[in-house]
C-alpha cells in the first residue's frame, strides 16, 4: 500500500474548510486542494455549538482566540434552556450539575435537584441570570472552557476560508460534471468547464447531495425516522433591538409539531421552528411561528432527512458533515461532529503515515456509525418524555419513539436514579453527551424513579449551601455584552496556554 500524496475535498462550507484546516494541522505540506460550487451558497440559519468546539477551533486547529472573535464574532453559549417538560424551564449546561458530588455529600446532585433544578451548577446560575461569565476581581471574565459559541455560517465559513489560504490550501471553483471511478474509490473529477482534477484521496464535504459517498459509491443510507419524526424547519429572525439583551444560551422551546430555536448574533436573532411535516403542513408551521415570534418578517422552510450513510469511509474517499448523514439540530451537533470526523482523518492519517487500510477503515466507520446511534438516542430521550403538549405530534413522541441502547440508561434510572454507576455502559461507546448530559434531560424532565434519597438536615444545608454560593457568584457575573467589550479592549490579551491541552499530540 502506497502512502497518500495529494488530497482532495469536496466541498467550500464548514465542512470543507474544518476538514483542510484539520488536515493541514497534521500535514503542513502535503498537496491539498478545496473545490466548491459556485453555485451553491451557504445555509445561513446560525449554528450553536457545544464546548468540544472551541477546544477543537483553537487548540487542535490552532486558529487565534482574538482574531477569530473579531471577524467571526461568535457569542458565547453555556448550555440550552428547554422550555420542555413540566418544569417552566430548564437548563442544560456545559458544565457538571447532575453526574457531580458537591464535596460533603454522600450522593451525586442529580439526588438533591429533582424538585428544584435551579442552581444546580455556577453555570445554570450563570444562565438563570443572563450571565456568561464570572467576574474576577479585576472585573475581567472567568474564562473555562465549558462555553461554546453561537456561529453566524457566513461570517465563519469567510473567516476558516482565510485560515486555510493562509495555510497553503488551494482553493478552486466549480462544478462536478462527472465522476471518474477507479477500483480504489474515486479517480478524478471532471468539471463543465473541462478541468479534470485527480487526487490520491477524496473527503466528500457536498452537504445533503453526497456526492461522492451517495451518488457516486452508493452507500445505502439509513433513516432515523423510528427516533426522529421532524424533517423541515421554518427559519427566520430579526434585528436585535436595543433593550433586547444577547442571552448565553440556545433556547428550545416546545411547539404543538416540533420545536423552535432561538440562536444569539450580536446583531440579530435567528429563530426557527423545527417541526414534522407528518403532522403540520408548511403553512400552519408558518403561522405558528409567526404568532409565536411576531418580530419575524421573512421565512423560509429548509427540508432535511435525519438519517446516516452505512459507512463514511469507503476505498479513498471519507464523507464529513451533512455528506455522511444529518439529525436534526436540537443539541446543536453538527459542527462538533465535523470536528470529530476530520479530527479522526487527520489523526489516522498521521499515525499510520499517510498509509489506508480496511482495518483502518473499519475501525474509523465503526467509532461514527456508534457516533451517530449516540446522538439518534441521546435526542430521542428528549421527545420521548417531554409532556409539555398532548397534541398529536408529542403523544405519538412518548408512546413510539426508538431510544435504541438509550432504553438500558433510561431503565436503570428508573430504578436507581442518577447513580454514576451507569457510566461504564457510555464508556464502551462514542459518547459526545456522557451520562451527565442523558440524566440532565432525565432529572430536567422529571421523569420519576424510584430510589429516592431522603437527604438528613445536614444535607439539605450543604446543598443549599452550595446552591446559595452559585447565586453569588452569577448575580455579579459578565453578561455576554460585558464580556465583549471587555475583550475588545487593546489591553486584552488571550493566555496562550488556554488551549494548549487540546493541541495535536
Amino acid at each position: 500500500m502506497n502512502p497518500i500524496q495529494s488530497i482532495l475535498i469536496l466541498g467550500g462550507g464548514s465542512a470543507g474548510f474544518l476538514t483542510a484546516l484539520a488536515l493541514r494541522a497534521r500535514f503542513p505540506d502535503i498537496p491539498l486542494t478545496l473545490l466548491r460550487s459556485p453555485e451553491l451558497g451557504i445555509i445561513g440559519v446560525g449554528e450553536g455549538t457545544f464546548a468540544y468546539v472551541p477546544k477543537h477551533l483553537h487548540g487542535y486547529l490552532g486558529i487565534d482566540p482574538g482574531e477569530f472573535h473579531a471577524e467571526a464574532r461568535p457569542t458565547w453559549k453555556l448550555g440550552t434552556r428547554f422550555e420542555w417538560g413540566k418544569r417552566e424551564r430548564f437548563f442544560y449546561t456545559f458544565d457538571n450539575q447532575v453526574d457531580f458530588r458537591v464535596d460533603g455529600l454522600p450522593r451525586a446532585n442529580g439526588y438533591y435537584c429533582f424538585d428544584d433544578f435551579d442552581d444546580a451548577s455556577v453555570h445554570a446560575s450563570l444562565m438563570r441570570e443572563g450571565k456568561a461569565f464570572r467576574r474576577q476581581a479585576d472585573g475581567s471574565p472567568h474564562l473555562d472552557h465549558s462555553f461554546g459559541y453561537h456561529i453566524e455560517n457566513e461570517l465563519f465559513v469567510a473567516y476558516l476560508e482565510k485560515v486555510a489560504r493562509r495555510r497553503n490550501v488551494e482553493i478552486l471553483d466549480g462544478t462536478v460534471a462527472e465522476v471518474a471511478k477507479s477500483a480504489a474509490g474515486v479517480e478524478s473529477l471532471l468539471l463543465e468547464d473541462g478541468r479534470r482534477l485527480a487526487a490520491d484521496f477524496f473527503v466528500d464535504c457536498s452537504g445533503f447531495r453526497s456526492v461522492l459517498l451517495g451518488e457516486t459509491l452508493g452507500v445505502p443510507f439509513t433513516p432515523f425516522t423510528s427516533t426522529l419524526y421532524c424533517d423541515r424547519a421554518v427559519v427566520g429572525g430579526w434585528n436585535r433591538g436595543p433593550d433586547e439583551p444577547i442571552l448565553p444560551y440556545t433556547t428550545s422551546e416546545t411547539m404543538d409539531s416540533g420545536w423552535c430555536w432561538r440562536i444569539e448574533h450580536p446583531e440579530k436573532v435567528i429563530r426557527g421552528y423545527v417541526y414534522g411535516s407528518a403532522f403540520i403542513s408548511d403553512d400552519a408551521a408558518d403561522g405558528e411561528f409567526r404568532r409565536k415570534n411576531p418580530k419575524v418578517a421573512s421565512t423560509r422552510i429548509v427540508k432535511f432527512k435525519a438519517g446516516a450513510y452505512q459507512k463514511l469511509w469507503v476505498g479513498n474517499v471519507m464523507a464529513i458533515g451533512n455528506s455522511s448523514g444529518f439529525v436534526e439540530p436540537l443539541e446543536a451537533t453538527a459542527i462538533a461532529f465535523v470536528c470529530s470526523q476530520s479530527k479522526a482523518l487527520a489523526d489516522s492519517l498521521y499515525h499510520n503515515d499517510l498509509v489506508v487500510s480496511e482495518v483502518l477503515r473499519d475501525a474509523v466507520n465503526r467509532i461514527f456509525d456508534d457516533g451517530w446511534n449516540n446522538i439518534r438516542e441521546f435526542l430521542g430521550v428528549h421527545y420521548r418524555f417531554n409532556d409539555r403538549l398532548d397534541t398529536p405530534f408529542w403523544k405519538a413522541c412518548r408512546s413510539d419513539v426508538d431510544l435504541g441502547e438509550a432504553e438500558a440508561i433510561v431503565e436503570y434510572y428508573r430504578a436507581h436514579g442518577p447513580s454514576p454507576l451507569m457510566r461504564h455502559v457510555l464508556e464502551r461507546r462514542m459518547d459526545m453527551f456522557s451520562l451527565e448530559g442523558f440524566y440532565t434531560m432525565l432529572v430536567g424532565l422529571k421523569v420519576p424513579f424510584e430510589n429516592r434519597h431522603r437527604p438528613s438536615e445536614s444535607e439539605l444545608a450543604r446543598w443549599e449551601r452550595f446552591r446559595a454560593a452559585n447565586q453569588r457568584e452569577a448575580k455579579v457575573g459578565l453578561t455576554v455584552a460585558e464580556a465583549m467589550s471587555v475583550i475588545r479592549l487593546p489591553e486584552w490579551s488571550w493566555n496562550p496556554e488556554f488551549y494548549s491541552m487540546f493541541r495535536p499530540e
